[in-house]
């Protein structure tokens, strides 16, 4: 009866081995999953930054070159004025 005993105590130490190690497995695979999933989403997210900067960076441009556009056009009011006021005293 002792052996009987003995033998089922190691056949279920073995499938509990067997159960941890496939569980083990299917562990890292999830694991291995996640991590790729993870690298994918940094790649886009650092795709992103960069577009970011880009679009930052022509803001910028746009907003300098609308800023000389304004002060060319102050320039020029100014201009037309002086010359409607020359013309006014002849």
């Amino acid at each position: 009866m002792a052996e009987i005993t003995n033998e089922m105590i190691l056949q279920a130490i073995k499938e509990l081995a067997e159960q941890l190690k496939n569980h083990a497995e299917e562990t890292n695979q999830r694991f291995e999953q996640t991590n790729h999933q993870l690298t994918e989403i940094n790649e886009r997210l650092s795709q992103v930054e960069q577009k970011i900067v880009q679009m930052d960076k022509q803001l910028t441009d746009v907003a300098n070159g609308q800023k000389i556009l304004v002060e060319e056009l102050f320039e020029n009011k100014k201009e037309l004025k002086r010359v409607k006021n020359v013309l006014n005293i002849y």
